[in-house]
């Protein structure tokens, strides 16, 4: 059996140059799928002089963008205080609002900062949105976007994905154009915070083979920029073409969870997470949490050499399943990690992945997996070939001719696309952990890599937070272009 390495991160070279930042927990809405269950503030939230100084401590950790995210972030009064130092020390200030409470005076402060750009959350029509997020909400988001437009301040329309607008992804694209949106993200309703009590809302991974091509179908009609957040991908025919070119003008790529290594989460109390959408899975402990900045300086715990462990000492020996034997686990290393956690409670293997799915889905074919895995497969000629060729499409429907032994290393027994064929489940699922992958196995990992992570090409920084009780996308909302910075951002919202 072939040794497994492991990463060796140089932590001296990580800087955190995204961070989104819960400035407080309360919120005017209680919202059906919000993550963090915003609604009171917390109890010792961080007065406006030490969130000033946390500023100052992102800014020599080189931090370049903060999204400024709750709860409703407009709810706490020195907001624009804290906007303005931001700016101060060279870094770029976004915002993700539900837009509820947006009045002319916060119109006008954000042109005085000014923010890069404004995501409001609108999560369907009038009526899926108001059943989310409380009667109103619709109209006053709406009427938010609007005003936006009119002081002439860059938007981005945030969807979370979930079985109430999952079918409507052409009309939620229309309102985003509608309401003159540059951009429209979506990302993952995950199955924690509120949505726990709503778990019909939580889509299946089989769905992905529905989103994903939706999704893509939409961006190439050209009305708006439209991406996904960390929460939605990977690999496969349509993961890079919805991830596109960040606001640095590179192309971006999914690399793995960013959560400690190029991302921080800084919570109201000054709590400090790689992610915030990465909670504690039960208990009154969270494993997530990596100090306080009232406890010590914020410095000091992002150049702890054991901090963020999850990723920093990432080692193939902690994935699970399918994520263990996949083509990409090198890249990858599980999926979102904040995914994995909500829907797991582990950090192994990530089931809400397309390019997993879509395998998977080709092992035991049904009515509905031909169909879709037949459309990516279609796709994928078309971004391969051109437009204008064609190229014979695999019937994934058609059955073997002859029966074939059982091979049970191929079964994956907690998918959600169907039945298995008659015999499988006892033979190969009764006791079988991990997605059926058999206890013996183990991965041919072929030609040892030297686990360096790549820091010299800019890293997929769409991470997707859920905690905000408008489910803001989480590395958010990407800025647009600042006549300061000579480039063209574009934070947040994917391109």
């Amino acid at each position: 059996m072939a040794t497994i390495p492991n990463y060796h991160v140089d932590v001296s070279v990580l800087k955190p140059r995204n961070c989104v930042w819960e400035l407080t927990l309360a919120c005017n809405l209680r919202c059906g799928h919000c993550g963090s269950r915003a609604g009171k503030p917390r109890p010792d939230e961080m007065d406006t002089a030490e969130c000033l100084g946390v500023v100052r401590s992102l800014a020599r950790l080189g931090c370049e963008v903060i999204t400024l995210s709750g709860g409703e972030p407009t709810l706490r009064d020195d907001w624009v205080d804290i906007a303005h130092e931001i700016r101060a020390q060279g870094m770029i200030p976004n915002m993700v609002t539900n837009g509820y409470a947006m009045d002319a005076r916060m119109i006008r402060h954000i042109q005085d900062v000014p923010l890069s750009n404004v995501a409001v959350s609108l999560d369907g029509p009038e009526e899926i949105h108001d059943r989310v997020r409380g009667r109103g909400s619709f109209a006053r988001a709406s009427a938010t976007l609007k005003r936006l437009k009119d002081a002439g301040i860059s938007t981005t329309v945030m969807t979370t994905i979930n079985t109430l607008n999952l079918h409507l992804l052409d009309e939620i694209y229309d309102i985003a154009v509608e309401h003159g949106a540059e951009r429209w993200r979506s990302q993952l309703g995950k199955p924690m915070g509120n949505l726990e009590r709503h778990d019909d809302w939580v889509i299946k991974p089989k769905d992905l083979l529905t989103l994903l091509p939706r999704l893509y179908e939409l961006k190439s009609r050209g009305r708006i920029r439209v991406g996904i957040g960390d929460s939605i991908g990977y690999a496969g025919p349509y993961d890079s073409e919805l991830r596109a070119i960040n606001w640095k003008g590179q192309p971006q790529r999914w690399s793995g969870c960013q959560a400690g290594l190029f991302a921080i989460g800084i919570e109201a109390n000054g709590g400090v997470k790689g992610c915030l959408s990465m909670q504690a899975f039960s208990g009154d402990g969270d494993p997530f949490l990596e100090g306080n900045v009232r406890v010590r300086p914020l410095e000091d715990i992002w150049r702890d050499p054991d901090a963020f462990a999850y990723n920093r000492k990432f080692s193939l020996d902690s994935l699970t399943g399918f994520c263990r034997r996949c083509t990409h686990r090198l890249s990858c290393r599980g999926g979102a990690r904040c995914v994995a956690a909500a829907v797991t409670g582990r950090l192994g293997e990530d089931p809400f992945c397309y390019y997993r799915v879509s395998a998977l889905a080709t092992r035991w074919p049904r009515p509905f997996v031909r169909r879709h895995v037949a459309g990516a497969a279609a796709v994928t000629s078309l971004l391969l070939l051109g437009a204008g060729q064609c190229e014979p499409q695999t019937d994934y429907g058609v059955e073997p001719p002859t029966p074939t032994p059982i091979d049970c290393s191929d079964v994956c027994c907690d998918c959600d696309y169907g039945e298995l064929p008659p015999g499988v489940w006892d033979e190969c699922c009764a006791a079988q952990p991990d997605y059926g992958v058999e206890p013996t196995m183990q991965p041919d990992y072929g030609v040892e890599p030297t686990m360096q992570p790549d820091y010299g090409v800019e890293p997929t920084m769409q991470p997707d937070y859920g905690v905000e009780p408008t489910m803001q996308p989480d590395y958010g909302v990407e800025p647009t272009m600042q006549p300061d910075y000579g480039v063209e951002p574009d934070y947040g919202v994917e391109p």
